[in-house]
């Protein structure tokens, strides 16, 4: 195996890592373990550290006007993609999954919008 695609797969494990790691938080928060959830919040602050290290080593991280673009495109289709899916949901009535997708989607929508702003004061600099 090659060292890119060991850096590759180490980037995707770390990037699961945080979502994981933030539910497992959230979890113990809600069950009222306000110490376990700081500290399962931490790992996956630091665990996303290690994601965001991969990320520059491997090149996904460009000039700053390039990584806005890049990420306004994902943002655009991943609005999309949710609106699809609680379609999807809602039509085999799977509401909980409908309310995720749906309130997902507002949030793809809003980092749309914000990312729209901060690129177009980024032109009007130049």
């Amino acid at each position: 195996m090659q060292i890119i695609e060991i850096m590759e797969k180490t980037f995707e494990a770390e990037s699961g890592d945080i979502a994981l790691y933030l539910a497992m938080s959230k979890k113990a928060a809600d069950d009222g373990d306000s110490e376990i959830a700081r500290y399962l919040y931490n790992v996956a602050m630091e665990e996303a550290n290690h994601a965001m290290d991969f990320a520059i080593l491997l090149g996904k991280v460009k000039d700053t006007r390039s990584n806005l673009t890049m990420m306004l495109e994902a943002e655009i289709r991943s609005e999309k993609e949710r609106g699809e899916a609680a379609k999807t949901a809602l039509a085999q009535g799977n509401k909980e999954a409908f309310q995720y997708f749906e309130r997902s989607m507002h949030d793809e929508k809003r980092h749309k919008a914000g990312l729209k702003v901060i690129l177009s004061k980024l032109q009007e600099k130049d």
